[in-house]
């Protein structure tokens, strides 16, 4: 009798676990696509919930420094990283999602600054940059030896210290930058602050796992057979509505989605 108690026991903890699947994601604040600030996280942050509940999978997002968010993920301590750009080296030990969304990189000034950029990387090694720990801005950039370049915890600290005139230059992504200037108290008291063209480089968006996770090609596939459900159900149509896209750009957004 004990043991036939012990076995119900056992089979109703395994049921639970696995009907109660729960995934614990981390990465910076990254708006308008995700932020603990926004409406149920962000438009991006909705659609990767919405998708894993399809199935039956609970997502939490947790927010760190980018820095940090790469660490843990590294180390297997969360599950996997949202809003990761591509680069090669860390291809050798993430697995990458298909893309979820498109940004622009390039250079933020002072408005009153005159900065002499032509597109050409050299024309920027008489100016001092600051970009966040760990970011990705492009492949050119990142083998520019000869730039001067500092680095500071986020984005936000960058465009603070550019409103000092600590540097000359901010590197990062222009929607992300743009927001933060027009929405963050610490910035909007600061010296007005301008994105200059043409941009350094052109990325998606992806959700990356470590390799050596145990679970980890079997927790992708689940993550885009999530994605082909609310694509299908329609239901990701409705995450896009209720953050306010317009019809047309929620059906170029989904075709982008589908590849």
């Amino acid at each position: 009798m004990l043991k036939l108690s012990l076995i119900v026991i056992f089979l109703l903890y395994v049921s639970q676990t696995y009907s109660q699947d729960k995934w614990l994601f981390v990465t910076e604040p990254f708006p308008p696509y995700f932020s603990d600030q926004l409406p149920q996280q962000g438009w991006l942050a909705d659609i990767v919930v919405s998708a894993l509940a399809s199935q039956d999978i609970e997502a939490t997002i947790e927010f760190t420094t980018w820095a940090r968010a790469i660490r843990l993920l590294e180390k297997n301590k969360r599950t996997a990283l949202l809003g990761a750009y591509f680069s090669a080296e860390r291809e050798k030990i993430f697995h990458y999602s298909r893309p979820l969304a498109n940004s622009f990189t390039g250079l933020f000034k002072r408005k009153s600054s005159q900065i002499n950029y032509d597109g050409n990387l050299t024309s920027l090694q008489p100016y001092s940059i600051s970009k966040g720990s760990n970011y990705i801005v492009s492949d050119g950039f990142s083998s520019e030896h000869n730039l001067a370049i500092t680095v500071t915890d986020d984005l936000i600290s960058s465009l603070y210290v550019l409103q000092l005139g600590r540097v000359d230059l901010v590197a990062g992504t222009k929607q992300v930058g743009e927001y933060w200037l027009n929405n963050h108290p610490q910035l909007q008291a600061g010296q007005a602050i301008v994105y200059i063209s043409p941009h350094l480089g052109s990325h998606h968006l992806y959700i990356i796992f470590a390799k050596s996770a145990a679970h980890s090609e079997q927790q992708l596939i689940q993550l885009e057979n999530g994605l082909n459900t609310i694509i299908n159900n329609g239901e990701a149509a409705q995450v896009l509505l209720r953050h306010g896209f317009s019809e047309t750009s929620i059906e170029q957004y989904l075709q982008f989605l589908k590849r």
